[in-house]
């Protein structure tokens, strides 16, 4: 699956139960081995993501793009935590992590929250 991340931004993001959880707002990339970390997701379904705050999605968790992102997994609805990174249930019963962003602070720089 190649693509350029540009290509990546402002495209809606499909769960694996076809619900739409949001846009594709940046995407973060490890800089060394030159991989794709996750995509920040914003503008979030209020049925999936506690007030509809962004969410940062593993791009492993990513199945398709086309004209669309399909996600192979989502763990269903996602509550605020006050930790940073939380173990979240998926539909299938594995445990996988879900960061969401807080806030921003300038110049890139970002505060996350976990959810439970």
């Amino acid at each position: 699956m190649l693509t350029e991340i540009t290509n990546l931004q402002n495209l809606e993001v499909i769960t694996d139960k076809g619900l739409s959880l949001g846009y594709v707002e940046d995407v973060i990339v490890d800089i060394e081995s030159g991989e794709v970390y996750e995509l920040l997701i914003s503008e979030t379904n209020e049925e999936l993501v506690e007030e509809g705050a962004s969410v940062g999605v593993p791009f492993r968790w990513v199945q398709s793009i086309s004209r669309v992102i399909l996600l192979k997994h989502f763990p269903g609805r996602i509550k605020r935590k006050e930790q940073f990174e939380v173990p979240a249930v998926a539909s299938d019963g594995k445990i996988r992590k879900l960061r969401v962003v807080k806030k921003d602070h300038g110049d890139g720089g970002v505060s996350r929250l976990g959810w439970r």
